[in-house]
């Protein structure tokens, strides 16, 4: 037997902009035998605009034989059923939980289909059926998370890659059954990033969100990593990751009444971090718009950018010298690494890991990453995950790489923790110049500090790099003084 459904709705105040919060309905009712072998329908409303539905089911006295069905059909056609296998799922235009269909979320009369193939004589289930809808604009969950166990771990920093390929796009480097090379799947460079011991993987495919589909059916299998949500932005003037949106970010710049400054907008608008890739890299028919030069870029705007890009450290194309600049100008933009990937690490040459970018999050989710990134709480390990761990500190002003200091002129005391990078050279780098006399010697031990004093004011910015013989193996992000 059905009974009515409660409607619970929350409607922001006239005139306000900002976007309505989701609202809750709540379906209800009552099952017995002689609904066996029925498939009942429980209709509800969704309102224009809505940009995503999930479903949370829930019934009693399984373990007295009681098996339900579900499914979801929206005004015009079937949308998906699950059967026994899911009590949670969710459907939005451009992903959904498998074995329901992504796409345009009309409004009007939904239906929830519920088959009921076994129920006992003299058994009677409840059922509560939490149907939440996210309107356009507001923020919405990500279809691709951890387990709780992993996503609970709390605060500490977290290593992965933010930059890689798939066959959604421009990847064609991995092993195919001939012993050959041949188009990369997503499935490929998940396990290439497991097989490196990562915390996270962005997947970054060129002017497409086709790939995220891809993740939200590989991510139950991986319940420590996550499978964090990318597109390269490439356009004919500059490339740019966005993180944690599965809209298509606008590409054309240079159409009419596109630009970067637009471009940029738009990821904000979608609660969005944007980055821009190898910045400082060649442009033309080796490299399509490459290097960053899009007319009018306002980088008070850009959150992040790509410092170190797959092998790329340093050199004329290397991102560091870009970078520093940027920040001379008083921008404070958070550097970070990505490998550039399209070969899943199953070939020569290939390097998802490879740099690894480090951040410390209050926890494994998307969007603690990336408030981490826009913190500037991160440092890269150029090598890799195996690499150096650094801890970049101003003790007595409390304060760590990403930090903004208020301070007058003064001597500001630094510390830097060392953890596996015994006989390494630490290069204290203030407003793009190494201070040469900083730090004297050789890290000591596989776990060392090491303190120096600067003097510093408004405008400085002060961070470190870890070197060998061979280069730079860990850059941090900045203390700024403002």
């Amino acid at each position: 037997m059905l009974v009515a459904c409660a409607l619970g709705v929350l409607v922001a105040a006239a005139g306000q902009a900002r976007p309505a919060p989701a609202q809750e309905i709540v379906l209800e009712g009552t099952i017995t035998a002689k609904d066996r072998l029925a498939w009942l329908e429980h209709p509800f409303e969704v309102p224009p605009a809505t940009a995503r539905i999930d479903v949370d089911t829930h019934f009693t006295n399984r373990e007295a034989g009681v098996a339900l069905e579900f499914g979801l059909f929206d005004p015009v056609r079937f949308r998906g059923a699950s059967r026994f296998s899911k009590s949670v799922f969710f459907i939005s235009r451009t992903a959904a939980t498998p074995s329901y269909h992504p796409g345009d979320l009309p409004p009007g009369r939904w239906r929830i289909s519920i088959g009921v193939p076994t129920i006992r004589d003299g058994v009677t289930s409840r059922y509560r059926l939490v149907v939440r809808l996210t309107p356009e604009g507001a923020p919405e969950p990500s279809p691709t998370e951890v387990s709780p166990a992993a996503a609970s771990s709390g605060p500490r920093w977290y290593t992965g890659d933010l930059h890689t390929h798939t066959l959604h796009s421009d990847a064609f480097g991995c092993a195919d059954r001939k012993g050959g090379s041949g188009p990369c799947p997503a499935h490929q460079i998940v396990e290439a990033a497991a097989r490196r011991g990562l915390d996270f993987v962005a997947i970054t495919d060129h002017n497409t969100t086709s790939h995220h589909q891809d993740l939200v059916s590989l991510q139950p299998l991986y319940e420590r990593m996550l499978l964090l949500r990318g597109q390269e932005v490439t356009t004919f003037y500059g490339h740019a990751n966005v993180y944690g949106t599965s809209d298509i970010i606008e590409f054309r710049i240079g159409h009419p009444g596109i630009t970067a400054r637009e471009v940029f907008a738009q990821a904000r608008r979608l609660g969005a971090l944007l980055s821009i890739n190898h910045p400082a890299r060649e442009t033309g028919e080796a490299c399509t718009g490459c290097g960053w030069n899009a007319p009018g870029t306002d980088w008070s705007q850009v959150e992040a950018m790509e410092v170190v890009n797959q092998f790329t450290v340093s050199g004329p194309t290397a991102g560091e010298p870009f970078w520093h600049a940027r920040l001379n100008e008083g921008h404070r933009i958070t550097g970070v690494g990505g490998s550039d990937d399209h070969g899943g690490s199953t070939r020569a040459g290939s390097a998802v890991g490879t740099p690894a970018t480090v951040i410390h999050a209050a926890a494994l989710t998307e969007r603690a990453l990336l408030d981490g990134i826009r913190a500037g709480h991160v440092y890269i390990k150029t090598r890799g995950p195996e690499g150096p761990d650094v801890r970049f500190e101003a003790p007595a002003l409390n304060a760590r790489m990403g930090d903004v200091v208020r301070t007058p002129a003064s001597d500001v005391v630094f510390r830097v923790t060392v953890l596996g990078g015994a006989g390494q050279q630490v290069d204290v780098i203030r407003n793009g110049a190494v201070v040469s006399d900083a730090v004297s010697g050789a890290v000591q031990g596989n776990e060392a500090s090491v303190e120096f004093t600067l003097r510093v004011a408004a405008g400085d910015w002060v961070r470190v790099n870890l070197r060998d013989a061979s280069g730079p193996t860990v850059l941090t992000n900045p203390i700024y003084f403002r």
